[in-house]
């Protein structure tokens, strides 16, 4: 065998690997619009994807057919390249989307590590769809006594603001009409970007065909941003837009 067939045969395996991570990462793990990866998932998509090409690389580097101790090398850098790649891999993993919680007026997305997991108990917030992450309902306490100790938390006690709590969460679909009262009208996004009309359009035909039956509020995933709309009757989310979504205050409601 030559070298050059050497890294081919490493290559092939590598390739399918590969393939698969990206199916799981593009369409399971960060489906759109939900690719918007900090610097850590940077890294980690560049370690795979340098361990992915290195490994068939060192293969043809080192491959002499006869030569001593050729199976060990061929071992360690088989065991390094995985290692890298299952390192990568469970770094996205860890770091999906995994939480869309309403705060306020917009939804924020969250990963598993940016919640602390022990506090959760009800196994219905870690009920994850396959391709995008839990809708949930951060709510705001009413009484004031409450209200003020959560202020006081936050502010002056260093605890994590209420959406990363899940003792205020509840499922969406049992807050969803709260959320339409701080949705905004999709009119209004569209008299507001006329170079996204277009797309806005789409959505709206894909949809009905009536804007008036459309509504949206922000959504913050790390290093993006992009408009969650409703129906405007259910409260129902039934789509995502890649659209800048803060509006002035000066546009109707």
């Amino acid at each position: 065998m030559s070298k050059s067939r050497a890294a081919l045969t490493h290559l092939w395996p590598t390739l399918l690997v590969l393939a698969v991570l990206a199916g799981l990462v593009l369409f399971a793990w960060y489906p759109d619009p939900f690719r918007g990866f900090e610097e850590s998932g940077k890294f980690s998509i560049t370690l795979i994807l340098t361990a992915g090409l290195i490994g068939p690389a060192l293969t043809g580097l080192v491959y002499k057919k006869g030569k001593r101790g050729l199976l060990f090398d061929l071992w360690i850098i088989a065991l390094v390249q995985l290692a890298a790649i299952a390192w990568g891999t469970f770094s996205l993993y860890q770091n999906r989307p995994y939480f869309m919680i309403f705060t306020v007026d917009r939804f924020e997305v969250l990963s598993k590590r940016d919640v602390d997991l022990a506090s959760i108990t009800d196994p219905k917030f870690l009920d994850r769809p396959f391709a995008s992450p839990i809708l949930l309902y951060a709510n705001m306490p009413t009484d004031p006594v409450a209200y003020q100790r959560l202020l006081q938390e936050v502010m002056f006690e260093g605890k994590p603001d209420l959406q990363f709590r899940p003792e205020f969460w509840s499922l969406y679909a049992e807050r969803k009409q709260f959320v339409l009262q701080k949705s905004r009208a999709l009119q209004d996004l569209r008299d507001a970007r006329p170079d996204s009309i277009s797309a806005i359009d789409e959505q709206v035909k894909s949809h009905g065909g009536d804007i008036n039956q459309l509504r949206f509020v922000p959504a913050l995933p790390k290093n993006s941003q992009f408009a969650v709309i409703l129906d405007a009757g259910s409260g129902d989310v039934v789509d995502t837009l890649a659209i800048d979504p803060w509006l002035n205050q000066e546009v109707s409601e």
